[in-house]
Parts: C-alpha cells; sequence; structure tokens
C-alpha cells in the first residue's frame, strides 16, 4: 500500500511522533509511507528514519482548502491508497482530498483527551483511550479502533551509563533522587501538573528532598520559570531545572529516578525501566502499579481529580514513598517495563495496517454516505461560530478538545432488573441462528448449559417461505431440558421495517412464554446480532449480552446495514448486566465503562473430534497433507495456502466458499486446479472426523482485518481436539493455547516453513490432545454458570 501520514504539526509532541515512528515501522513492513506537513523539529526523526517528505503548503485557517488540494495531486500523482490525517484538521483536510477520488480512502488518529463531534461518522478513526472508544461508539460512529500510543522498544532502550552521567553534569544534576516531566509547556492540560510539581519541590525540600527536570518548551514556560525561582528561593537551593525542547530526549528519561507525565510520555519512560506518576487534572496524581494499571489502561495515562485544592499534598503522596525506597522504585521501574512491552510499535503498526485495509475495502462504502458527510461540515460551521464568539468573549481556549477531556465522565451503570432472577428458573437463549443450522458456538454451549439447567431456545426471526421453518412447531424439545420456541416469522425479515417488527415480535414469542408458564427467568443471554436484551427488559434475571464475533464489522460480510447492527449492540450492550466476548480484544472493544467485559472462548467438541475416524475416502491427495476445515470468504488469507502449495505440501480444503469479490473468487478457483491441492465442499459436521484424519497439519489462514483480530477461530481449538498441530496466521488470539502445538506466522513464507517444521517434527497427537482438555464447552458453560451466580449475589 501507499500511504500518505499527515500529522497535525511536526513540531515535538506525542501525537506527531506516533505519527513518524508508525509511518517508518509500517515502511519496514513493506509498504511506502510519505510523510506530510509542515516543517518543524521532527524533519530531523523523519530524515533519521528514512522516510520521504513533502511539505505543504502554508496552511493559514484550518482546516485548509489550499492544503486539501495540495494532498488531493499527491494523491492522484503518487497512486496514494490511503490518506492518514493525525488530529481533526488534518484528518477534515484528508476527508475533502480523498473524497472525489474512486481509488483512495481516508483515516483519522485523534490522540487528544476528546473528539471533535464534526468529524464524519463514516471516516475510520483510531483513538488512544478505550474510555474515548467507548465513548464514540455509543454515539453512534462506527468504524473506531484503539492504538494506545506505541513506544519503540528499540530506540527507547537503556543509554550507555556514562552517556547518562554527562547529561547530569551538563544540566547541573546533583545526588538528590531525580524527578523527569517531558512534556510541551502549555496551559490546556499540561500546566497544572508541572505547576504542581514546582510546588512540591518547596513542600518537600526538607524532609524529602529532589531536583525536577522540566524538558520541552512552550507558551506557558517563562511563567513556569518564574514559579520555579519562587520554589527554589522558598526551598533556599537550586532544585529546577528546564532544559528547554531536546531533540532526543532519552537521556533525560535515563537519567530519572521517577517520571511525570501523561499519554504517549508516560509511557515512553516506561520503556527506561522507571516508577512512573501519571499526571493529569484537578489534582490527579496516581503511581503506576499492579493496582492502578487496568484504571489507565481504560482511561488512558491521564486522568481527572475531584478538584484541585489540595493537588501539591496529593503529588507529594505519591511521591514520599518513592523519593525514600530505592528497593520501591526498582520494583515499579521493573513493572511498568513489562507493561509497556503490550505497547510496542511493531505490534501498533501491524494493527494499523489492518485498518488501512479495512479502510481502502470500504472506501466506496464511505463516499456514498453523503448525509454524513454534509452533517459534519455543519457541525464544523457551528464549531467555528462558537469558537468565534468565544474569541470576542475573551474565553476562547487554545485546544479545545484537550480542555474538555472524555475521561473523568465514566458512570457505572446500575443494574436494569426490576424482578430479582428466580434461581430455579431457566435460562433464555437467544442465537443468531436456528437450532437446525450449523452446531456452532451457540448449540454447543446451550447443549452443555442444559445439563445443569433448563433452556429456552429462541429461534431468531426467519421466513415463513422457507419450507423447513414451517415444518418446525412453535414449541417442541430438541433435547433433554432445552425447550425451542420458533421465533417470529416475517418475510424479507432484513428490511429495515420488517426487520424491526421481526425482532419485536420474537423478543414477544419468548415474554408470552414465560407469561403463560408462569416462568421467571434466572438469566437472559443474547448472542444475536439483534436487539434482544433491550426489548426483553419485562423478563426477569441476569442480562447477558454474549458477543461470539465483531457482529457490526460482520455486517459487510453478512449484506446486512452495519448501522442497525450497532445500534443493536449498542442497545444490548446498555440493557446488559454482564457483557461476555470471544476474545479479550472483542472484549476491550465492547467495554463500554471501567467494569471489564469478561472472555468466554468458544470451546471445542473433544469428544466429537477426536475419535479417529476411518479416513475419507475421496481425499486424492499424497500425504503429508496440510488442511483447512471450514468456511472460505474474505476472512482467508489465501496467499498463504498458495505458499503451502508452492511449498510442495499437499493441501485439503473442506468447506463452502462464499467470496464477494470476483478477484477473491478468481484466486480461489486457481488454487484449487494446482497440483497437490483438493477442495471438497461444505460436508455434514458428524462426517468431518474423516477428514480431520487425513490431515497432518491444520491450517489457519486468516487475512489480517480488525474483523478476524477480533474473533476466536473454532479450527484452531478443533485441530487440536484432533491431534492435529497448527500453523496460524498471527492474527486472531491464541491466547491460552499450548505455543509447542500453535505457531503464528506473519508472512507466507514463515507460514509455510511452519508447517514444514511440524511435518518433521511429527508431535505426538495424544500429548496435543491433552493440551486442550480443558477447552470443552462444558468448561465454557461451568464458567458462564459460574459468572452467573456471582452476578446474582452482586
Amino acid at each position: 500500500m501507499k500511504i500518505l501520514v499527515y500529522p497535525h504539526d511536526l513540531d515535538l509532541g506525542g501525537s506527531q511522533t506516533n505519527a513518524i515512528e508508525l509511518a517508518a515501522a509500517i515502511s519496514r513492513l513493506g509498504h511506502e509511507c510519505i510523510v506530510f506537513g509542515s516543517r518543524g523539529d521532527l524533519c530531523a526523526r523523519i530524515d533519521e528514519l528514512g522516510l520521504e517528505f513533502i511539505e505543504s503548503p502554508e496552511p493559514g485557517r484550518r482546516p485548509s482548502l489550499r492544503v486539501a488540494r495540495a494532498i488531493r495531486e499527491i494523491v492522484v500523482d503518487r497512486g496514494i491508497d490511503i490518506v492518514h490525517g493525525y488530529e481533526w484538521p488534518p484528518g477534515l483536510e484528508a476527508a475533502i482530498a480523498t473524497e472525489p477520488i474512486p481509488d483512495a480512502a481516508s483515516v483519522c488518529t485523534v490522540m487528544s483527551m476528546a473528539v471533535a463531534p464534526f468529524l464524519p461518522k463514516w471516516m475510520p478513526l483510531v483513538v488512544g483511550t478505550q474510555q474515548i472508544s467507548a465513548v464514540e461508539q455509543g454515539k453512534g460512529r462506527i468504524p473506531v479502533n484503539l492504538i494506545e500510543p506505541p513506544v519503540d522498544l528499540e530506540h527507547n532502550t537503556p543509554l550507555d551509563p556514562d552517556d547518562v552521567a554527562a547529561f547530569r553534569a551538563k544540566w547541573g544534576l546533583d545526588e538528590r533522587p531525580l524527578l523527569v516531566c517531558v512534556s510541551r509547556l502549555v496551559p490546556d492540560l499540561k500546566a497544572e501538573g508541572i505547576f504542581t510539581a514546582i510546588e512540591a519541590t518547596a513542600e518537600l525540600a526538607d524532609s524529602s528532598p529532589f531536583q525536577l527536570l522540566i524538558v520541552g518548551d512552550g507558551r506557558s514556560r517563562a511563567e513556569m520559570e518564574r514559579a520555579a525561582a519562587h520554589a527554589d528561593a522558598r526551598s533556599g537551593r537550586k532544585s529546577i531545572v528546564f532544559t528547554g525542547a531536546l531533540e532526543d530526549p532519552r537521556a533525560a528519561y535515563a537519567a530519572a529516578d521517577i517520571v511525570l507525565g501523561m499519554g504517549g510520555s508516560a509511557l515512553r519512560s516506561l520503556a527506561f525501566g522507571k516508577p512512573l506518576i501519571v499526571q493529569g487534572e484537578k489534582g490527579f496524581f496516581r503511581t503506576l502499579s499492579t493496582e492502578s494499571v487496568d484504571v489507565f489502561r481504560w482511561q488512558g495515562w491521564y486522568g481527572i481529580g475531584a478538584d484541585d485544592t489540595d493537588r501539591v499534598a496529593r503529588l507529594c503522596e505519591e511521591l514520599k514513598p518513592l523519593l525514600t525506597d530505592e528497593t520501591l522504585r526498582d520494583e515499579l521501574g521493573r513493572f511498568g517495563r513489562s507493561v509497556v512491552e503490550e505497547f510496542t510499535l511493531e505490534s501498533a503498526a501491524r494493527r494499523q495496517l489492518a485498518i488501512y485495509r479495512d479502510a481502502w475495502i470500504a472506501r466506496a462504502e464511505q463516499k456514498r454516505r453523503r448525509g454524513a458527510t454534509i452533517a459534519s461540515f455543519l457541525g464544523y460551521g457551528s464549531y467555528y461560530v462558537r469558537r468565534k464568539w468565544a474569541g470576542l468573549r475573551g474565553t476562547r481556549r487554545t485546544d479545545d478538545f484537550n480542555a474538555v477531556p472524555v475521561a473523568g465522565s465514566d458512570e457505572e451503570r446500575d443494574s436494569k432488573r426490576r424482578v430479582a432472577p428466580s434461581a430455579e428458573g431457566p435460562i433464555v437463549y437467544f442465537p443468531g441462528v436456528a437450532w437446525e443450522d450449523v452446531a456452532g458456538t451457540d448449540r454447543q454451549l446451550v447443549t452443555e448449559l442444559s445439563r445443569d439447567r433448563k433452556v429456552i431456545w429462541v429461534d431468531p426471526p426467519q421466513s415463513p417461505f422457507r419450507r423447513r421453518v414451517r415444518a418446525v412447531p412453535a414449541v417442541s424439545y430438541p433435547r433433554p431440558n432445552v425447550v425451542r420456541l420458533r421465533g417470529a416469522t416475517v418475510p424479507a425479515n432484513q428490511r429495515p421495517l420488517l426487520r424491526t417488527i421481526a425482532d419485536s415480535r420474537c423478543a414477544r414469542v419468548a415474554e408470552e412464554f414465560c407469561k403463560r408458564r408462569g416462568i421467571a427467568p434466572y438469566a437472559v443471554v443474547c448472542a444475536s446480532s439483534s436487539p434482544m436484551l433491550a426489548l426483553t427488559e419485562k423478563l426477569p434475571g441476569t442480562k447477558v449480552y454474549y458477543a461470539t464475533d465483531d457482529f457490526v464489522a460482520a455486517g459487510v460480510l453478512w449484506g446486512v446495514s452495519q448501522r442497525y447492527l450497532d445500534a443493536s449492540r449498542e442497545a444490548n450492550l446498555r440493557a446488559a448486566d454482564l457483557v461476555l466476548a470471544v476474545t479479550p480484544e472483542l472484549g476491550r472493544h465492547l467495554q463500554r465503562t471501567s467494569r471489564a467485559s469478561r472472555w468466554l472462548p468458544n470451546g471445542a467438541d473433544l469428544e466429537g473430534v477426536a475419535e479417529r475416524a476411518q479416513p475419507a475416502r475421496d481425499v486424492r491427495l499424497t500425504a503429508p497433507v496440510a488442511g483447512v476445515i471450514g468456511q472460505f470468504n474474505a476472512r482467508i488469507d489465501l496467499s498463504m495456502l498458495e505458499e503451502v502449495q508452492r511449498a510442495g505440501i499437499s493441501l485439503l480444503l473442506v468447506g463452502p466458499q462464499r467470496f464477494h469479490s470476483s478477484e477473491a473468487a478468481d484466486t480461489f478457483a486457481r488454487l484449487i486446479r494446482l497440483p497437490g491441492v483438493q477442495w471438497v465442499d461444505g460436508v455434514p459436521r458428524g462426517e468431518l472426523p474423516a477428514y480431520l484424519a487425513r490431515i497432518d497439519v491444520g491450517l489457519t489462514p486468516y487475512a489480517d482485518t480488525m474483523f478476524n483480530r477480533r474473533s476466536y477461530p473454532l479450527k484452531t481449538v478443533e485441530y487440536l481436539a484432533a491431534g492435529l498441530p497448527v500453523v496460524a496466521t498471527d492474527v486472531a488470539t491464541t491466547k491460552g493455547l499450548d505455543g509447542r502445538f500453535v505457531r503464528v506466522a506473519q508472512t507466507p513464507a514463515t507460514f509455510a516453513s511452519l508447517v514444514l517444521e511440524f511435518l518433521a517434527e511429527k508431535p505426538d497427537r495424544a500429548e496435543i490432545q491433552r493440551s486442550v482438555a480443558n477447552a470443552a464447552w462444558s468448561s465454557r458453560a461451568e464458567q458462564l454458570l459460574t459468572w452467573l451466580e456471582e452476578e446474582t449475589r452482586r
């Protein structure tokens, strides 16, 4: 891909540093990245990383049509696929520039503490905190993704002790513990914490003396220097040093004993193994520790206190133990280093690349949303008028969206339950498929739940013109302890108005059945893309939303409106007492309050696939054989399979193919015509063990998209249950699986070589099967029942 990266400016700062370093990391992955913008201090870093730089015209008032025209010319001349604007002015300019170009898409990253509400709702948005992601999704913005400020751990490494000593000597630093703050010295967001640190040097001068090193520059520097002179006079010695802006602040981090910071600066300090106090506003100061880390994962590396009346006392309270206990500093420094390894530049670059791919695929759909584009520019017009009026009144803020942050606005939701759940009542379960459809997550889980508790299964809405639907009675009993209710039968039930009617009727089927039988449910579980929790508020019981996939992202594959799917999901999340997700990644994406979602992964039918069946007789391939069992669609990276075939390995493909693009369908058709490749169309589930018996290595070749990153491939667990080692792309989670038997690859060449490794090693099938003994569906059902019991007590 060709990407034009456009930071909001190129002066020293976190957002623009992230933009440049991510561009360089994506370039190393084989893509062309060009940086566009006004010249600034970071141009030296751009040159150091070997990136091409194109200077923008002087923007004047922003968003600038002059800049948008310049971007459009570059896009056309250079064949740019993605224009990536950082912060809202470049985001709007990128949207204007790419609107008339059919083969280009725009993406916007906002690392400010709130998102400008007039950014187009269709525009793929990247934010820096989980809380902001939740707020924006709750407002109906669909393409929202989270990338916390990444850290280049290769660049930000501990320095030579002699270099650190020279730095300390240069700035007159003595033997006292050193508190370092690397920041822009500006009024909004940053200034309060720095002024507080300056006052703290005088407050602790007698009991716990320390030096404060302030690295950075900005409009507030002169005022801060006056405050520092006053503090030094109070303490009777020089304690505060200003270095100004440093092109390379690594020596400052390395020299620190403690770091005070927020956002990207805070995370970069962790790479040096330093204890961190996160600063915010209204007196917020909190040390990173095992107790506080989840708070920062949710709200970002920033916070808002109750008020700022005792802000100096609060910072001193955090500083004192760190200033006096070197062992504690070492311990927290090591912990911080382990935390920052979650935010590596390489993993962020691969995630960013997946977002680019999704944006490019959806580019045509984005350009059709004229209404959202018009609403965006009307919103900007309103913002511009309000800002002008604030300027006339003398109340205008320099940085509106950092001045009104999202952090601190979180509210825990109270339970929506009006009637206490019946301890003996059944579980009402709204699945995504009908009972007789593929026996996937819903049916497997309900089968195991029914061994301990009655379950009422409510089929999703279906058309009455389907013969098999007419054959199903309104109430049936497909297995012991399971009551099946035939859902609403509405023709064309995927059309907007009829879909709403069908969903409401489906909810009424469950409510009326429970009312007629005098049933008070223990729980209501929705594993559907329809808003069933919101529509069954009259039913008692714990309300559980179980996301077995990213249903909104799946709309592209299903041909269902993403706006409907998004509205349904948000309604379910608002109504839920307990949110479950099939992967941790999806769970984070669905988290809407500081209370984390629970991870309930797919299980496996261990008994069904573990038995060695007679090998399928219709397979004509020569051993050894690598194989894929499942559906073949846009989720599959066919280049991985092509490389396996080129490596001389027989390839067995079992499952239906449903490609929406003619290009992908043609690629699949070419693949199955190659020598050593055999495709078997969909087969009944009961026959799968016979095909698994013909495979030596199972393959999970998922394409790198955000939808796949949030999925849990059931096929991986089932391969292991059949005793097969697995090679997968490094996309979907493999958390909880034994790394001896599951290996991941990022490139086709590595993918094929890992298959060859397993074929040479021939790991023991019985040992592989034992590695997933705890992944049975019975374990998943037991976990769900445990959480329901906890929720009932809560």
